[in-house]
């Protein structure tokens, strides 16, 4: 049985708030790494380093992903030390720097390890970034992602603040290539309609998920429906719009095919239903464009799928008007999509 409709929504927010949906800063100006450098952040603080960072605590996931991907990890003392981050190489060496419940941030601890530099996502509460900026702590709190290219800055506003610049601009770089890529490789195909569904939520506009599936070539039946953000989608809506394709996350309990309304949907009759890695899926960092590729080749096989070179054929040659020819080297012509090398397989992750 499903559970109620309040447990549900708590259950699924908390969630996406504890692997990272976070920021959508402005990037390092010009990809050099000058100081002082001041950033306008979510609570409209001017957030001011006259250094490089050379300690970091992040309060979120997707952050921590984001400076393992430049390569800036060693930076980073204070994390999110859970399930949903044992993917990140050492970060179980790192201080846990959130209640034991796992729900809320350890201020004391925060403060304790005084680093050059905190940053926390936008669902930190006011009040706590209050009491930690009252601690002498050097705050940062992202905005709310909704899509590819915020990723892309984020990265590269981090890679400032370390130091890093080159580096976070070829992840970026790297990362926006790569999404490109797919793009193009499924543009023109008919979209199919995609639920992204887990604990009975759906991401609607407003989300990167929802660019995830738009660039993935399919249709957002959740946007579709007028679902901003994260909501609860009715069983109606979901018969309504009967998707084609339903994705979910490898959570224990995210999706349960046999339960209503679903064994009526296009997507459970076709057996259409794609479950892709939680924490990458989930989390607004480069490795997102994982999730994305599995998607955009179950959507559409046949635009990732390699087409041999045909054999050329013979063909009458003209009668040369004088003596003939050595024969041309040239390879046939053939249609080859274009596939990019899959970034090296993670470990299966699970909250």
């Amino acid at each position: 049985m499903r559970r109620s409709h309040r447990t549900v929504l708590v259950a699924a927010l908390l969630v996406v708030a504890l692997v990272g949906v976070g920021a959508a800063p402005v990037a390092a100006s010009d990809g050099e790494c000058a100081f002082p450098l001041t950033e306008t952040d979510d609570t409209g603080t001017d957030v001011t380093l006259e250094e490089p960072a050379e300690t970091v605590v992040v309060l979120d996931a997707a952050s921590a992903q984001t400076l393992w991907e430049i390569g800036a990890e060693e930076t980073v003392i204070g994390m999110p030390v859970r399930s949903y981050t044992e993917y990140l190489e050492g970060s179980e060496q790192r201080e846990d720097v959130l209640t034991e419940d796992g729900m809320g941030v350890d201020v004391e601890t925060v403060v304790e390890l005084d680093a050059d530099l905190v940053i926390a996502p936008n669902y930190v509460a006011d009040d706590t970034i209050e009491q930690l900026r009252e601690a002498d702590q050097t705050v940062y709190r992202t905005g709310f992602e909704e899509s590819f290219e915020a990723i892309y800055e984020k990265t590269e506003l981090y890679g400032h603040f370390v130091g890093e610049c080159e580096a976070a601009g070829t992840v970026a770089d790297e990362t926006r290539e790569e999404v490109e890529e797919i793009r193009s490789a499924v543009d023109g195909e008919d979209a199919p309609r995609v639920l992204y569904y887990f604990f009975g939520v759906s991401p609607g506009a407003e989300t990167f998920q929802h660019d995830l599936i738009e660039v993935a070539g399919g249709e957002n039946v959740a946007a579709t429906a007028g679902i901003s953000f994260y909501e609860e989608i009715s069983d109606e809506l979901i018969l309504e719009q009967d998707p084609e394709w339903i994705v979910t996350t490898d959570d224990p309990d995210a999706f349960d095919p046999e339960e209503e309304p679903f064994p009526e949907t296009t997507a459970v009759q076709s057996e259409q239903t794609l479950v892709v890695d939680a924490n990458l899926a989930s989390q607004a960092a480069p490795r997102v464009v994982e999730p994305l590729r599995e998607m955009a080749e179950a959507f559409h096989p046949e635009a990732f799928e390699e087409t041999e070179t045909p054999t050329e054929t013979e063909t009458p040659t003209p009668e040369p008007e004088t003596e003939t020819p050595e024969p041309d080297d040239q390879p046939g012509f053939g249609v080859v999509v274009a596939i990019v090398t899959a970034v090296a397989a993670a470990l299966v992750y699970r909250r």
